[in-house]
């Protein structure tokens, strides 16, 4: 993933929060964050359908470039967007002007010395240098986590310790253990199941590829460059054979290959209780109150995940290069948190506290796991940001599920809500989930969690073509997607609206979804043979984002 030349794609790239899922091969998810990435195939380039309209455009997006242009938008209030999640390249071209400059980290000090990179806490944060965010997952040396664990391998680690020393656990300890458990190991035999099944096939396709090179001199395996090769020589009739085989199978063979290294993955770090890279950061992940670790590297070993959320929101608009972000005056605010696995409860709750200290106005999280031992502080973190006015987009999830029966994190429901005397809810949460650009059955993603109570409503995040880092751009899928999207187009809100509050942008975009009171779609994870269900009874207002409509509604409020 750190040189990657994808045009727009016939299959979408499905990046998002559900770490990893049980699927048949042919959708079995190729990384823990559930991604794909699908070789260049000739279509046509639909460019920015995200920010298009469905009545000049013919495509479901969320309308924002025809807001600014019909309503002639000006864009006053620049808006700081925080963006926790795997890293961002910040010298990518297309966001350039684009991102956050610490203004007591930067410029020149009393002695004319440039305070970028000084090796000084210029601010007194006890962070240094932390010029365009920080990194919650790199060590003081400059070393960077690239993989970790999932919690659950985390969770059962820490129980098994546990009941090692003889402790005696409550009943709700031990339930809480068995479902741990049962997670785990329907991980593991998932993963050795999948090497079960492709390692025979692994060495074929190894020795298939060999003999092409060896003999034609072929190194492109795609489907049309096979059947392009022509040859009389029985060894590579027989190894095209394998490969169209393979092909016809997994869509590609690199992505026989991306699916068969993640479940070695799995097994070699997801899963894995020996593996721990947090010797990297060097501090106690469990201890909530060290707050002071990590560097200032905000890119990492791999933002391609972050880079690309970054560019939805915030992609130069008009420079005639790549893409157009949703928002205009706008600035990203690279937090990285989100590593290869699962992310650590202490990581976010800092990096949400982080962000609002330093003036963020909405915050992008496109991330999730399945459990959360540390909820308590991640709800304090959240509590805080919606008491300061924060605005917070999370995605729902990749995982084809209801939200409403929960089990996916973070959310907006406060642990011990009524116990500690603190709201239900988190007040200033966005919910979202991927719709795609196109009205009909599929207008839901198949991958796309959903719930009538907990999603709020439904963003583009299918195919949605952004930055990446070198200089280059992809077409990825997922809530991760739909998430800066929404966040984009609540930037959008705000930045016309100098006086809006978080509050008030969220009320406006969730009155004014556009809705499609007769559309039926097909469940996510159902079977297309599957009777299709009312799209308004998979979230909350039962509609899409449209920021036209939302601009329209705030002109109209405030008598502008």
């Amino acid at each position: 993933m750190k040189s990657i030349l994808i045009a727009l794609l016939s299959a979408s790239v499905l990046v998002g929060c559900s770490k990893k899922e049980t699927a048949a091969p042919e959708t079995r998810p190729e990384n823990p964050k559930g991604f794909e990435i699908v070789d260049q195939t000739g279509q046509a380039d639909t460019g920015n359908w995200f920010v298009k309209d469905p009545v000049d455009d013919k495509l479901e997006g969320v309308s924002s470039e025809k807001a600014i242009k019909e309503f002639d938008l000006k864009h006053e209030r620049e808006i700081i967007v925080a963006v926790i999640d795997s890293g961002v390249d910040v010298k990518h071209p297309d966001l350039q002007g684009k991102i956050w400059v610490n203004p007591k980290e930067s410029g020149l000090d009393e002695k004319g010395v440039d305070k970028a990179n000084n090796g000084i806490d210029d601010d007194g944060n006890g962070l240094v240098d932390d010029v365009h965010g920080w990194n919650y997952l790199g060590g003081a040396d400059g070393k960077n986590i690239e993989q970790e664990t999932l919690e659950m391998t985390r969770e059962a680690l820490a129980y098994d310790k546990l009941l090692a020393s003889g402790a005696v656990l409550t009943p709700e300890q031990e339930a809480y253990y068995k479902k741990v458990v049962a997670a785990y190991e329907a991980e593991k035999k998932d993963a050795q199941d999948t090497l079960a099944e492709m390692e025979p096939q692994e060495k074929k396709v190894a020795a298939a590829k060999a003999t092409l090179k060896e003999k034609l001199g072929l190194e492109d395996y795609s489907q049309a460059a096979l059947e392009a090769a022509t040859s009389a020589d029985a060894d590579v009739l027989a190894a095209k054979d394998v490969l169209l085989a393979t092909i016809k199978q997994y869509r590609t063979v690199e992505r026989f290959y991306r699916i068969f290294d993640n479940a070695k993955n799995t097994l070699a770090y997801y899963l894995n209780k020996d593996f721990n890279p947090r010797t990297i950061v060097g501090d106690d992940p469990n201890d909530f109150s060290q707050t002071v670790y990590g560097n200032n590297d905000v890119q990492g070993p791999d933002a391609l995940h972050g880079t690309h959320v970054a560019g939805i929101i915030a992609s130069v608009r008009g420079n005639g290069i790549g893409v157009d972000g949703v928002a205009e005056n706008v600035k990203i605010m690279a937090l990285r948190a989100v590593p290869d696995g699962d992310e650590r409860d202490k990581d976010v709750a800092l990096a949400v506290r982080y962000a609002v200290d330093h003036g963020a106005h909405i915050i992008n999280m496109s991330f999730g796991k399945g459990f959360s031992p540390g909820k308590a502080h991640v709800d304090a973190a959240f509590l805080y940001a919606a008491e300061k006015g924060v605005l917070l987009v999370h995605a729902a999830g990749n995982s084809a599920k209801n939200n409403d029966l929960g089990g996916n994190y973070p959310n907006r429901t406060v642990l011990n809500s009524a116990v500690l005397n603190l709201p239900a809810k988190i007040p200033t949460w966005m919910e979202i989930g991927a719709s795609a650009q196109e009205k009909g059955l599929k207008m839901v993603a198949s991958f796309s969690n959903y719930g009538k109570a907990e999603v709020d409503l439904f963003s583009p995040g299918v195919n949605l073509k952004a930055t990446v880092p070198n200089n280059e751009y992809a077409v990825l899928s997922g809530t991760s997607m739909a998430s800066p999207a929404a966040a984009g187009s609540a930037a959008l809100l705000m930045s016309n609206f100098p006086a809006m509050s978080a509050a008030q942008a969220k009320a406006i975009l969730l009155r004014q979804v556009r809705l499609y009171n007769s559309l039926e779609v097909h469940l996510p994870g159902s079977s297309p043979l599957d009777l299709p269900v009312p799209f308004a009874s998979l979230s909350a207002t039962g509609g899409v984002i449209d920021t036209l409509r939302s601009i329209k509604l705030a002109k109209d409020l405030s008598g502008r």
